[in-house]
């Protein structure tokens, strides 16, 4: 019960990840409100949580609009009358490069919204609360494509650099009113993203040609994983809750990685 009575909000928490995360922070005693562009995803994980014991609203949201950031943080503090935490977990990949030159513009401008603005308008909403109580726990989920470039999504991999960078502007900014703001790059995580990124590699890398997406995604895996295996969500989620708690609180501006050992530094 390390966060109990906490009030979190996770961004992107209908499925995956952001799923994960707010079901391991109500398992840890806090209540959860979920932001999503998809409600009816969002309405079936408040569905779990408020199982757990613990009470959960869902929000229909666009972190790339200030207005509609605004107006669902407004709701989400006349309910709750405080947010304690917040994730920033919603995210978008971009379509695979592999040469960079094959991305358009229109895949830049959509994941630097999503991936790097987004953060800046949920954190810019949410701050003034938590400056006001003295208190206050920010998450940003990055990747460890951000820590290493990536040859296969560039503008995901530079946006999660800035998801990186804006975490370390933001937790000096806010460490004189008591608000830790921390990053977590998540490593090797099957995704529906990897069925698209299956196919690039093997038109590019023939010694994959004959090899299923899932084949694809664990070959890749254990190649560049130490501990050769994946990550799943949970691992994200557990992160997330100890970043959240008292036993993390000297602990602002880092971005930790769970990974398998991917990127050591």
């Amino acid at each position: 019960m390390r966060l109990r009575d906490r009030v979190a909000m996770v961004t992107g928490g209908g499925r995956g990840i952001g799923r994960a995360i707010a079901i391991c922070m109500a398992r840890e005693g806090a209540h959860v409100v979920i932001p999503d562009v998809n409600l009816a995803g969002a309405k079936a994980v408040a569905g779990e949580v408020q199982k757990l014991g613990r009470r959960s609203l869902a929000l229909k949201a666009d972190v790339t609009s200030e207005k509609s950031v605004k107006a669902m943080v407004a709701k989400a503090l006349k309910a709750f009358g405080r947010v304690d935490i917040l994730v920033n977990n919603a995210g978008i990949q971009a379509p695979p490069g592999m040469p960079f030159t094959r991305n358009t513009p229109k895949d830049w401008d959509l994941v630097y919204d999503v991936n790097v603005k987004g953060i800046f308008l949920m954190s810019k909403a949410v701050a003034p609360s938590m400056i006001k109580r003295t208190y206050g726990k920010i998450v940003n989920i990055a990747s460890i494509a951000g820590q290493l470039p990536s040859p296969t999504s560039p503008p995901y991999s530079v946006s999660k650099a800035g998801a990186i960078v804006i975490t370390k502007v933001m937790a000096r900014d806010l460490a004189p009113h008591n608000i830790n703001v921390n990053a977590i790059c998540p490593g090797f995580l099957w995704t529906p993203f990897w069925h698209v990124l299956s196919r690039e590699i093997r038109r590019v890398d023939p010694s994959y040609a004959k090899m299923r997406d899932r084949e694809v995604f664990e070959a890749r895996m254990k190649a560049g994983t130490p501990l050769k295996r994946e990550q799943t969500p949970e691992d994200i989620g557990w992160a997330a809750v100890f970043l959240c708690s008292e036993e993390a609180r000297n602990i602002t501006g880092q971005s930790l990685n769970v990974d398998g050992g991917v990127y050591m530094h």
